[in-house]
């Protein structure tokens, strides 16, 4: 279920239409394989991930992004 709220709101940061990606996370397609974050691009997170990895927004940075434009916008 955990996984579940992380692509969520990975979907949802890349979807909207003024969000920028700044941070992102991935893990390898390999038995116990850690999710690592940090990556400043998609194209650093696939090259790191390699064939099968998965790459999503980091979830901490998507909700910082809707915190700021919620304080803005109140």
């Amino acid at each position: 279920m955990r996984w579940e709220f992380v692509l969520a709101a990975a979907f949802a940061v890349l979807f909207t239409a003024d969000a920028r990606a700044e941070g992102w996370c991935g893990y390898t397609a390999k038995d116990k394989a850690l999710i690592e974050c940090g990556y400043t691009s998609a194209a650093e997170c696939e090259s790191a991930t390699g064939k099968g990895g998965v790459c999503f927004v980091d979830p901490d940075y998507a909700l910082e992004v809707r915190r700021v434009k919620t304080k803005v916008a109140g």
